[in-house]
């Protein structure tokens, strides 16, 4: 457990406390001269808990630090804490998540753009205090207080523990794979299937089976056809089988900004175009014919 110097009771007036990127605690009430205080306090029990989590999850440096949060808008920082232990009580556990926009592959492997992604970003219990039901409960009041729920969270390096977690007490076991360092269930993508456009389909295959992002590879390669089978599979779910009128058709967006600009006229293209291939004479058009 993280004791300290000070005690922690002012900043811990309860249970769980919450830390944003002002670094005090939700509760927080004071004058100025007590929130530097505060926050003094509050950054070395965040650099402490993030060394420790860092330590127990082999990584080379902490994930999590006070000045990490303070130049981050979107994070905030669940401390666990028994104030009862002690003279001055302990801080037990963190919990830092935050919302990104991530690129991310679905269960077809379609690259989808998701704005605002929940993302699991640092999770730790002291290891004098696992196994007793108190990650769960920090994990829940995390939930709870975000609107979330497991299945929709993105896990950021998860360890092997974080992922026994997951399974244990969510039944989240199958994976959906990545090209980054996420971790996502599947049943993620579940919602957004039904969203938009009533009809159960994916946005992708609502546009006659063209999948559209705005991820880098769709704005410099086109959009992907997905083709009829992909459709069919879809239309299996709703009742329909019909033939995707797009089936031997592969359309492409345009290409925009640099890669949309005109292409000069290739120089060898030209030398070519003034050859006379007949098979009697492979004189160029034009140019006399030279003498021996």
């Amino acid at each position: 457990m993280a004791e300290f110097r000070f005690d922690i009771k002012p900043l811990f007036p309860l249970e769980i406390i919450k830390v944003t990127s002002n670094l005090l605690p939700h509760t927080f009430r004071g004058d100025r001269r007590q929130c530097l205080d505060a926050t003094s306090k509050m950054s070395e029990v965040i650099d402490r808990l993030g060394q420790l989590s860092a330590v127990s999850q082999g990584l080379n440096k902490p994930v999590t630090t006070a000045q990490r949060l303070r130049m981050s808008e979107n994070q905030t920082i669940y401390l666990l804490s028994d104030t009862s232990y002690g003279a001055n009580g302990v801080v037990m556990g963190l919990l830092k998540v935050g919302t990104k926009d991530l690129y991310l592959f679905d269960e077809q492997g379609r690259t989808r753009k998701v704005e605002q992604t929940p993302s699991i970003l640092d999770f730790y219990i002291h290891e004098s205090r696992q196994r007793g039901g108190l990650g769960k409960h920090l994990f829940e009041y995390m939930l709870t207080d975000q609107n979330w729920t497991p299945v929709k969270c993105s896990i950021d390096r998860p360890s092997e523990k974080l992922l026994n977690f997951f399974k244990k007490h969510y039944g989240l076991v199958r994976t959906i794979p990545q090209a980054n360092n996420f971790v996502l269930y599947e049943g993620f993508f579940d919602e957004e299937a039904s969203m938009g456009n009533g009809n159960g389909k994916s946005p992708a295959q609502s546009n006659g089976g063209m999948h559209i992002t705005s991820s880098p590879n769709t704005q410099l390669f086109g959009a992907a056809y997905l083709g009829d089978e992909a459709n069919k599979r879809s239309g299996r779910n709703n009742g329909s089988q019909q033939p995707n009128p797009l089936l031997h058709q592969i359309t492409q967006i345009s290409p925009s900004g640099r890669y949309g600009a005109p292409r000069p006229t290739c120089s060898m293209a030209e030398v070519l175009r003034h050859y006379n291939y007949s098979p009697s004479s492979f004189e160029m058009k034009g140019v006399p014919p030279q003498l021996p």
